[in-house]
Protein backbone atom coordinates (compact mmCIF):
# COMPACT_ATOMS: atom_id res chain seq x y z
CA UNK A 1 0.00 0.00 0.00
CA UNK A 2 1.69 3.25 -1.50
CA UNK A 3 0.34 6.05 1.71
CA UNK A 4 1.23 9.02 -0.53
CA UNK A 5 -1.80 8.14 -2.82
CA UNK A 6 -4.33 7.39 -0.07
CA UNK A 7 -6.45 9.65 1.39
CA UNK A 8 -4.22 10.47 4.35
CA UNK A 9 -1.99 12.84 2.27
CA UNK A 10 -3.55 14.29 -1.14
CA UNK A 11 -1.45 15.31 -3.88
CA UNK A 12 -2.92 18.64 -3.51
CA UNK A 13 -0.59 19.20 -0.55
CA UNK A 14 2.34 19.13 -2.70
CA UNK A 15 2.05 22.78 -3.20
CA UNK A 16 4.00 23.08 0.20
CA UNK A 17 6.70 21.77 -1.04
CA UNK A 18 7.40 23.50 -4.42
CA UNK A 19 8.76 27.18 -4.67
CA UNK A 20 6.15 29.64 -6.05
CA UNK A 21 6.66 30.76 -9.51
CA UNK A 22 6.76 34.90 -7.86
CA UNK A 23 9.44 33.80 -5.34
CA UNK A 24 12.38 33.19 -8.44
CA UNK A 25 12.39 36.69 -9.12
CA UNK A 26 11.94 38.56 -5.82
CA UNK A 27 15.44 39.20 -3.69
CA UNK A 28 15.04 38.84 0.33
CA UNK A 29 13.57 41.74 1.99
CA UNK A 30 12.36 42.22 5.54
CA UNK A 31 9.15 42.75 5.10
CA UNK A 32 7.21 40.12 3.05
CA UNK A 33 3.02 41.44 1.99
CA UNK A 34 0.93 38.60 1.16
CA UNK A 35 -2.18 39.95 -0.45
CA UNK A 36 -4.93 38.84 -2.99
CA UNK A 37 -4.61 40.53 -6.28
CA UNK A 38 -4.72 43.78 -6.94
CA UNK A 39 -3.74 45.66 -10.32
CA UNK A 40 -0.67 48.34 -9.70
CA UNK A 41 -2.65 51.73 -9.74
CA UNK A 42 -6.12 50.66 -8.28
CA UNK A 43 -7.73 51.80 -5.45
CA UNK A 44 -6.13 48.64 -3.22
CA UNK A 45 -2.99 49.56 -4.71
CA UNK A 46 -3.02 53.58 -3.31
CA UNK A 47 -4.50 52.13 -0.12
CA UNK A 48 -1.33 49.93 0.47
CA UNK A 49 1.04 52.64 -0.97
CA UNK A 50 -0.16 54.86 1.83
CA UNK A 51 0.10 52.54 4.57
CA UNK A 52 3.60 51.52 3.55
CA UNK A 53 4.81 54.23 2.18
CA UNK A 54 3.52 57.38 4.67
CA UNK A 55 2.29 54.90 7.92
CA UNK A 56 4.93 52.29 7.52
CA UNK A 57 7.88 54.52 6.36
CA UNK A 58 9.09 51.80 3.87
CA UNK A 59 10.49 52.47 0.34
CA UNK A 60 10.20 49.28 -1.90
CA UNK A 61 13.62 48.36 -1.45
CA UNK A 62 12.10 46.94 2.46
CA UNK A 63 9.57 45.03 1.35
CA UNK A 64 7.71 42.14 -1.32
CA UNK A 65 4.75 41.73 -2.25
CA UNK A 66 3.33 38.24 -3.53
CA UNK A 67 -0.28 37.85 -4.52
CA UNK A 68 -2.31 34.69 -3.72
CA UNK A 69 -5.80 33.83 -5.09
CA UNK A 70 -8.67 33.25 -2.63
CA UNK A 71 -8.25 29.50 -2.22
CA UNK A 72 -4.96 29.76 -3.55
CA UNK A 73 -2.19 27.46 -2.06
CA UNK A 74 1.67 28.74 -1.29
CA UNK A 75 4.44 27.00 0.44
CA UNK A 76 5.13 29.49 3.43
CA UNK A 77 8.66 27.38 3.79
CA UNK A 78 10.00 27.74 0.35
CA UNK A 79 9.03 31.43 0.79
CA UNK A 80 10.67 31.94 4.10
CA UNK A 81 13.77 30.55 2.71
CA UNK A 82 13.88 32.92 -0.37
CA UNK A 83 12.92 35.92 0.73
CA UNK A 84 13.90 35.78 4.91
CA UNK A 85 11.14 37.80 6.05
CA UNK A 86 11.67 39.12 9.50
CA UNK A 87 7.52 40.86 9.26
CA UNK A 88 5.01 39.24 7.02
CA UNK A 89 1.45 41.33 6.21
CA UNK A 90 -1.24 39.19 5.58
CA UNK A 91 -3.98 40.88 3.58
CA UNK A 92 -7.16 38.56 3.36
CA UNK A 93 -4.87 35.64 3.39
CA UNK A 94 -5.51 32.89 5.82
CA UNK A 95 -2.57 31.11 7.17
CA UNK A 96 -3.45 27.86 5.98
CA UNK A 97 -3.47 28.79 2.27
CA UNK A 98 0.10 29.27 3.26
CA UNK A 99 0.50 25.56 4.91
CA UNK A 100 0.18 27.20 8.46
CA UNK A 101 -1.59 25.09 10.90
CA UNK A 102 -1.75 27.75 13.27
CA UNK A 103 -4.46 30.14 14.72
CA UNK A 104 -3.47 34.62 13.87
CA UNK A 105 -5.18 37.15 16.18
CA UNK A 106 -6.31 39.74 13.43
CA UNK A 107 -5.15 43.15 13.24
CA UNK A 108 -2.28 42.15 15.87
CA UNK A 109 1.02 41.09 15.98
CA UNK A 110 1.88 37.87 16.06
CA UNK A 111 5.33 35.85 16.53
CA UNK A 112 5.82 33.16 14.56
CA UNK A 113 8.12 31.01 12.35
CA UNK A 114 11.27 33.79 13.82
CA UNK A 115 9.26 37.28 12.94
CA UNK A 116 6.23 39.22 13.47
CA UNK A 117 2.83 38.51 11.69
CA UNK A 118 -0.04 40.87 11.05
CA UNK A 119 -2.77 39.47 9.74
CA UNK A 120 -6.09 41.35 8.24
CA UNK A 121 -8.42 41.61 6.19
CA UNK A 122 -8.58 42.79 2.71
CA UNK A 123 -7.27 46.15 1.07
CA UNK A 124 -10.67 47.19 -0.26
CA UNK A 125 -12.30 46.35 3.18
CA UNK A 126 -9.53 48.35 5.42
CA UNK A 127 -10.36 51.42 2.83
CA UNK A 128 -14.08 51.29 3.76
CA UNK A 129 -13.68 50.68 7.77
CA UNK A 130 -12.19 53.36 9.54
CA UNK A 131 -12.31 51.02 12.89
CA UNK A 132 -10.45 48.52 11.04
CA UNK A 133 -7.90 50.82 9.21
CA UNK A 134 -7.18 52.37 12.89
CA UNK A 135 -6.91 48.79 14.57
CA UNK A 136 -4.69 47.64 12.35
CA UNK A 137 -2.27 50.81 12.58
CA UNK A 138 -2.59 51.32 16.38
CA UNK A 139 -2.13 47.45 17.62
CA UNK A 140 0.06 47.06 15.27
CA UNK A 141 1.70 48.54 11.91
CA UNK A 142 2.31 51.10 14.54
CA UNK A 143 3.97 49.36 16.71
CA UNK A 144 6.22 47.64 14.37
CA UNK A 145 7.18 50.60 12.17
CA UNK A 146 6.94 53.84 14.56
CA UNK A 147 7.37 52.82 17.43
CA UNK A 148 10.07 50.16 16.85
CA UNK A 149 8.73 48.48 20.02
CA UNK A 150 10.40 45.10 18.81
CA UNK A 151 13.62 46.47 17.60
CA UNK A 152 14.81 47.77 14.08
CA UNK A 153 12.89 45.67 11.87
CA UNK A 154 13.97 46.81 8.41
Amino acid sequence: MNILNTDIIKSEQDIFWQKPGQAHSLSPKPVLIISTPFQSGDAESQQLDGILKAGCKLDEAQYNIVHVAEGEKMSWYQLKESLQPRVVLLFNVLPSQLGIGSLFMLNEINRFADGFWVPTLSLSQIMEDKVLKGNLWNKALKLLFADKKHGELV
